[in-house]
């Protein structure tokens, strides 16, 4: 059995957010910020800056934006397991654009799956797929087709452009 199936969902969070801790450490002291200015930009305590760079909070989409804006660091450096800032060339960073997309898109699929009161078993019956595509669409591990997004969102009860970024 792979790894990855024997870890429970929030133990893989835990981990995705120490990951993102050392992340945001990283390209904070590489630009030569400190703690205090990135919590003052983003309008946080500088305790709970702190909490996000040790891996115990999740930070926004926003804020994870504006905090790769400050330390002049590629938003995909944060996403892309191979990436580095070092070798990271502009083309890379328009390249890790669709994967954010997907997981933004996923998230929002999530969301109003949970809101409709739906399972992934629910949605993957609707569409005759897989349920583990539903868990791929839902974390941005896999396009969603735009056929299958019009019929979820009609079976979720959302508008089309519900998905929309």
């Amino acid at each position: 059995m792979p790894w990855g199936e024997i870890m429970s969902q929030p133990d893989k969070q835990a981990i995705r957010q120490k990951i993102m801790g050392v992340l945001l450490r990283n390209a904070r002291i590489r630009a030569g910020r400190s703690q205090a200015e990135l919590a003052a930009a983003l309008r946080v305590s500088r305790h709970r800056y702190a909490t996000y760079e040790q891996g115990q909070h999740d930070l926004s989409l926003p804020e994870l934006e504006l905090i790769a804006q400050l330390c002049d660091t590629p938003l995909g450096y944060f996403f892309d397991d191979e990436s580095t800032v070092e070798d990271e060339d502009t083309e890379k960073a328009y390249q890790a654009v669709p994967r954010i997309e997907h997981k933004i898109m996923g998230a929002l699929l999530r969301q109003a799956r949970l809101q409709a009161g739906k399972t992934q078993e629910d949605c993957a019956k609707k569409l005759g797929i897989p349920a583990r595509r539903i868990a791929q669409y839902e974390y941005g591990e896999r396009d969603i087709p735009a056929s299958e997004l019009q019929a979820l969102a009609l079976y979720l009860d959302v508008p089309p452009d519900y998905f929309t970024i």
